[in-house]
């Protein structure tokens, strides 16, 4: 706590009483200058803000809550201008990261760029489907899973390839399988199936 150098009169007037009271500083609020002097907001033991008054520093007799008065000011103006630096530096990063995102021409042409992307998308999207069958049977093919080819059943095309649907032994569901890949593990089943898909002609020699 401090006190000023010059109490201060409880009654304001000096004449009409012979006793002083001495006003302890319970915290120093603010800061001013008036004049080429400094003046200090002081809040007064005992006594509510409504009391607060300025008062000159030489008045004061308080040096540590000077200090920390003082003290707590700069740690506030340095506070403020770190989150002033950052906000800058912040806010021409965010323009460097627009330049770097290029003009309208740019953008223009990232526009085009995306229906180009979207054209190839579909082209892919048709190049898909065409292959489906194919990978289905890669997917599916039960000579890699080690099944046992018990018969088959027809044959179709996928992807510009003969395929062939076989039935498993002891499995509920056929599958289709590449025909290149049935005629190396299971020949005698190809053979099978075409002969008997052969229609006899009889031939008049007469």
């Amino acid at each position: 706590m401090g006190r000023t150098k010059e109490p201060k009169n409880t009654n304001g007037n000096s004449d009409d009483s012979d006793t002083e009271e001495e006003y302890v500083v319970e915290k120093i609020v603010d800061r001013r200058e008036r004049k080429g002097k400094v003046e200090y907001l002081l809040k007064w033991k005992g006594y509510d803000s409504s009391s607060n008054s300025w008062e000159p520093r030489e008045n004061l007799d308080c040096p540590e809550l000077i200090k920390a008065f003082e003290q707590s000011r700069t740690d506030a103006n340095k506070k403020e201008s770190s989150k002033k630096r950052t906000a800058g530096k912040k806010k021409r990063t965010g323009g460097d990261s627009d330049d770097a995102d290029g003009s309208d021409d740019e953008g223009a042409r990232d526009g085009d760029g995306a229906s180009t992307k979207s054209s190839s998308k579909t082209r892919s999207n048709d190049d898909d489907a065409r292959s489906a069958d194919a990978e289905q049977v890669e997917e599916m093919n039960g000579f890699e899973k080690g099944y046992i080819p018990e018969k088959i059943l027809g044959a179709t095309e996928g992807d510009k390839e003969l395929l062939f649907l076989i039935q498993w032994k002891d499995k509920d569901r056929a599958q289709l399988v590449k025909s290149k890949d049935a005629r190396k593990h299971c020949p005698q089943l190809v053979i099978d199936f075409y002969e008997e898909r052969l229609i006899w002609q009889s031939v008049d020699t007469s």
